[in-house]
């Protein structure tokens, strides 16, 4: 009888803990509802490339071998030389992008490279002096373009 009576006793039951992380769903889904789904972080960072009239070919070079390093750009047609550096902040809230990369050449021998943050950030001028371009390197570039 003592085994018997050591079988009947339960075992009392036990506290499920659950995660922070770990969504519990209810036990009913209505079909118009939409299917929960965990949060990811995505990279909205997005980068315009252009350049203003008057670069050479080299200079025109070098900007797409920029944009190939990048797979997150977004490119722009030409922008007039008159227009003002007001407009690139309109020209990238337009095309929703939040940082931009401005060529600008000067009696088609000077380059310079503007950088900037584009809602009230930073900006900031280069001269380019020294240009090599993918085309002249051997086994350079992106080799993870293709991945995305």
């Amino acid at each position: 009888m003592v085994k018997n009576a050591k079988a009947k006793k339960t075992k009392p039951e036990e506290v499920k803990k659950v995660d922070d992380n770990v969504v519990v769903l209810p036990p009913v889904r209505m079909s118009d509802d939409p299917a929960p789904r965990q949060v990811k972080w995505i990279n909205r960072q997005r980068v315009l490339v252009f350049a203003a009239r008057g670069i050479n070919h080299r200079h025109r070079h070098l900007m797409e071998d920029i944009k190939k390093l990048m797979p997150h750009h977004k490119t722009e047609s030409k922008m007039e030389r008159s227009k003002n550096l007001y407009v690139v902040n309109e020209i990238s809230e337009m095309k929703n992008c939040n940082k931009c990369i401005l060529f600008e050449g000067r009696k088609m021998r000077d380059l310079y490279l503007w950088m900037a943050n584009i809602p009230n950030g930073p900006s900031v001028k280069f001269l380019i002096e020294n240009i090599y371009t993918m085309a002249e390197l051997k086994m350079t570039g992106n080799c993870l373009r293709g991945t995305r």
